[in-house]
């Protein structure tokens, strides 16, 4: 996560101060998150992780060993959401669980794995 603030995250901010500065709309910088979202789930959906995770040599993939898709990312997006609105436990879950599974990775039935 904290590869994927540096790569994805602090380019969105600099593009999202300098909309709102430049043209003095905030709903600008939503756009510029929601773009971020749509490319988080598409890497994780095809590519099989966000930069992050390549780098570091993990890939999500379905219970079969291949790429999730696009709907089963929107998915497993939607369970980290749920994961941080419960303060965290959904990420917790990862550190007492046999397969090392969070709460988002059991929505999505999907596993990190090394490659």
């Amino acid at each position: 996560m904290i590869l994927d603030a540096l790569i994805l995250g602090i380019p969105a901010a600099l593009i999202q101060f300098g909309l709102m500065f430049a043209t003095g709309m905030m709903s600008l910088m939503y756009m510029v998150s929601l773009a971020v979202v749509v490319l988080t789930i598409w890497l994780d959906g095809t590519k099989g992780g966000t930069p992050g995770k390549l780098i570091l040599g993990i890939r999500i993939v379905n219970e079969r060993g291949d790429f999730i898709g696009i709907p089963m990312a929107i998915l497993r997006y939607i369970g980290k959401m749920l994961s941080g609105f419960i303060l965290g436990i959904g990420y917790l879950m990862i550190a007492f669980t046999k397969e090392k599974q969070g709460l988002h990775d059991y929505i999505a039935k999907t596993h990190v794995i090394y490659v």
